[in-house]
């Protein structure tokens, strides 16, 4: 659940929300040695002058190019520090981002979130430029950028039909050589499928695994495995219409079937072929390449896309799998450690009062999975939430050695207290929402999220950070021009990172347009 649809819910038992979290506070926090799973925060992140960990990589300086000096929607685009504001994607509203990418050139591909519609970012100018999109509507589909250059994008929901919507098996390759770009289809997938998640290997295939196959009404509930193709239907005697009974064929009613399948697109071929399934049907699952080319995937959450497409285990919210391409297989590995009620308690919030909510979450989502040298992962704004109750957030890191999560920093909690009617919650940044991007270096940034103001209404966070894989440490860098949570992030060529889309603080401000951050070099 986003930070608008918490307010909504919560506004119904009139009171006014505010969303904090500790992992990234706003307020200072002093320094702390750094324990394992819980960083210390730094006013910047120290230089190691210890033996660095084995699988850890050095940090070379960033390349990131200044941005030109020209004009920009009448605000110069001069280096001011590490944020830089780009020219908004024309035409386009907050939620309609589906999927951005980086291009070879320097830029990025972004893809409308019902796929007609596609932007370019030009890394020379600093500016969008419209290009062909995809020639049908086309929801929840993969977007991989191949290592050739071109950008694939598979799977998804046909849209354009009203009355039913249906999981797409079309694939189809663009490619950036000319100024608009063109798309080829290629080869269909072996299953049609809606929110898959997709990773590229080392090897320059691409792994899809999991998602959904839908056909049914547009927003009927999910579905299930047993369609019933007949059924009786009486046919009362009377003049003209015979007697007795007959059976009539009937339209098949809403299908929506999950996915423990997986499929290899190779480039030089154009075609798909079956791989390993995994242990439990994911759609919706986030997904990541680590460093020694294995691909862990993770979730969905309960409120991510793709859970309303498919009922699914419980057991796959909370829990991941690693594919091996060597194998070909997937095996599980450690599910996400329990929520802590110790350090929810000594963070000020009694859960004792009553403490049944916490054990079953009403929605739950995984937040964003992003790589580290080490060969492990940073899951940044996993959150589960109770229906007028409350929420708590965490980042966890990922040990690709033992297979293991372990907690980042403190949980962020906000809850609501019916014996003192009212509101608690911790201090600082709920990272739900934040984006979140690997630098060149090997730290993580993670950017906004959302927060309380100083009458108790929530906002989107301009507080930016980056953590410290090495270190196991934070350090604040300048706050973002404005705040948002919710949009996408991708890295470029040059070592900065965009930031396209989401929700901001502005009244009716369209987050539809982009800032980069552009490390210090």
């Amino acid at each position: 659940m986003n930070a608008g649809s918490r307010l909504g819910v919560l506004g119904a038992l009139g009171i006014t929300v505010s969303m904090l979290v500790a992992a990234c506070g706003a307020a200072p926090v002093s320094p702390s040695p750094s324990a394992a799973g819980t960083p210390a925060e730094s006013v910047a992140v120290p230089t190691p002058t210890g033996v660095m960990s084995p699988t850890a990589s050095a940090r070379p300086a960033p390349t990131a190019t200044p941005a030109p000096s020209a004009s920009v929607e009448g605000t110069s685009t001069a280096r001011r520090g590490p944020w830089v504001p780009t020219r908004s994607l024309a035409g386009w509203v907050p939620s309609s981002i589906g999927a951005a990418v980086p291009l070879r050139d320097g830029g990025a591909l972004a893809i409308g979130e019902w796929g007609m519609a596609a932007q370019r970012w030009d890394p020379a100018t600093a500016t969008w430029q419209e290009v062909a999109g995809l020639n049908a509507t086309r929801r929840a589909f993969a977007a991989v950028q191949l290592r050739d250059g071109r950008v694939l994008v598979t799977g998804g929901l046909d849209t354009h039909d009203n009355d039913r919507w249906q999981a797409y098996s079309s694939t189809y390759v663009y490619d950036p050589t000319t100024p608009a770009g063109t798309w080829t289809k290629v080869g269909l997938l072996g299953t049609a499928r809606v929110a898959p998640a997709a990773a590229l290997l080392p090897d320059g295939r691409v792994l899809v695994a999991g998602g959904a196959y839908k056909d049914g009404p547009p927003y009927e509930d999910a579905g299930s495995s047993g369609i019933t193709l007949a059924a009786s239907r009486s046919i009362v005697p009377g003049p003209g219409t015979g007697e007795g009974r007959r059976f009539d064929d009937m339209a098949p009613p809403d299908i929506g079937v999950a996915l423990a399948t997986a499929e290899l697109f190779d480039p030089s071929t154009g075609r798909w072929s079956p791989t390993g399934s995994m242990r439990f049907a994911r759609a919706g699952a986030v997904a990541a390449t680590l460093s020694d080319g294995r691909v862990l995937v993770v979730g969905p959450g309960t409120s991510d896309i793709g859970a309303g497409w498919a009922e699914m285990d419980p057991r796959v919210f909370g829990t991941a799998e690693l594919y091996d391409p060597a194998t070909g297989r997937f095996s599980l590995v450690g599910s996400l450690p329990p929520i802590d009620r110790a350090e929810i308690a000594a963070a000020g919030v009694d859960l004792q009062e009553d403490p049944s909510w916490i054990d079953d979450p009403s929605w739950a989502s995984e937040g964003t999975l992003v790589t580290l040298p080490d060969g492990g992962a940073l899951l940044v704004g996993q959150s589960d939430e109770w229906k007028h109750m409350g929420y708590v957030t965490r980042t966890f890191r990922f040990d690709a050695r033992s297979g293991r999560w372990r907690q980042v920093g403190k949980a962020s909690v906000g809850f609501y207290s019916s014996d003192r009617e009212t509101w608690l919650q911790t201090p600082g940044v709920d990272l739900a929402g934040a984006f979140a991007a690997v630098l060149p270096d090997g730290r993580v940034l993670v950017a906004g999220g959302t927060t309380g103001g100083a009458t108790g209404e929530s906002e989107m966070s301009r507080v930016a950070r980056l953590y410290d894989p090495v270190t196991n440490t934070w350090s604040r860098v300048p706050s973002m021009p404005k705040g948002r949570s919710g949009g996408v992030t991708v890295a470029l060529a040059d070592g900065s990172i965009l930031l396209i889309g989401g929700n901001e603080t502005t009244p009716g401000g369209s987050a539809a347009n982009a800032v980069r951050f552009v490390p210090s070099p």
